[in-house]
């Protein structure tokens, strides 16, 4: 059990591993080959089935490997602001908000040991709504750890 007896559930992609609350579905999202990939997992709030990450507010990890290449995505984006460093959980995050297609993000990324977190937290969808600042987001983001 976890935040005032919500029930949790633990998500190992085989690279990384986090909480996924009640209330929210992780499944494996696609590479730019259009492949299944492990790397990359979606967590959505009251989704139900996958097709919801294109109605429901949500967060998507991409993990980069030593082996990867990663480039910052932050010049693809709109309305850029920068926000302070912060620790949580077992790393430091470095971020901004922005918009994508007039949809707010918040955007992070932690290094550590060569390898790259990006986190893509998708602010408000239609109906549905998210923030940083909410506890079920904050314990996904101090959850996140490589797989061992």
């Amino acid at each position: 059990m976890g935040i005032s007896g919500m029930r949790i559930n633990l998500f190992d992609s085989g690279y990384f591993q986090l909480v996924v609350p009640d209330g929210w579905m992780a499944f494996f999202g696609i590479d730019s080959e259009c492949r299944t990939t492990q790397k990359k997992v979606h967590i959505f709030k009251e989704a139900k089935l996958e097709t919801d990450i294109f109605t429901h507010a949500g967060i998507t990890v991409c993990f980069f490997s030593k082996e990867d290449i990663y480039i910052s995505p932050k010049s693809f984006y709109d309305d850029i602001v920068d926000m302070e460093p912060f620790t949580l959980g077992s790393y430091t995050w470095n971020g901004y908000t922005c918009t994508s297609f007039g949809y707010p993000y918040t955007m992070l990324e932690a290094k550590h040991d060569g390898c790259v977190f990006q986190v893509m937290i998708l602010m408000k969808n239609g109906d549905y709504g998210i923030s940083l600042d909410d506890a079920d987001v904050q314990m996904i983001l101090a959850s996140l750890t490589e797989s061992a």
